[in-house]
């Protein structure tokens, strides 16, 4: 099933996080939180403005980003209002 995104939302893919060791001992469900994180563009909805393509690496606010599972995989959704920026080579 392909998912399609609407009402100004972006379809994003997530890149993987390296582990990090901690100098002083977490709890293990201890999740240190970034304020940005780098993704990839996979499909926008068609009101967004300015446009924005799929295969492009943005930075979005990393506490907006949705977790959505509808039952056949999870897709994660950002809104367009929380790009901070687009990385160009």
């Amino acid at each position: 099933m392909i998912f399609e995104p609407y009402n100004r939302y972006l379809l994003i893919e997530r890149g993987a996080k390296p582990e990090e060791q901690s100098l002083i001992a977490l709890p293990d469900n201890f999740k240190k939180q970034e304020k940005h994180e780098r993704v990839k563009v996979v499909s926008t909805a068609p009101d967004v403005r300015p446009s924005l393509s799929a295969g492009l690496d943005i930075v979005v606010l990393a506490h907006m980003i949705e977790e959505v599972d509808f039952g056949e995989g999870k897709v994660y959704l950002v809104l367009e209002n929380h790009v901070v920026g687009v990385l160009k080579e």
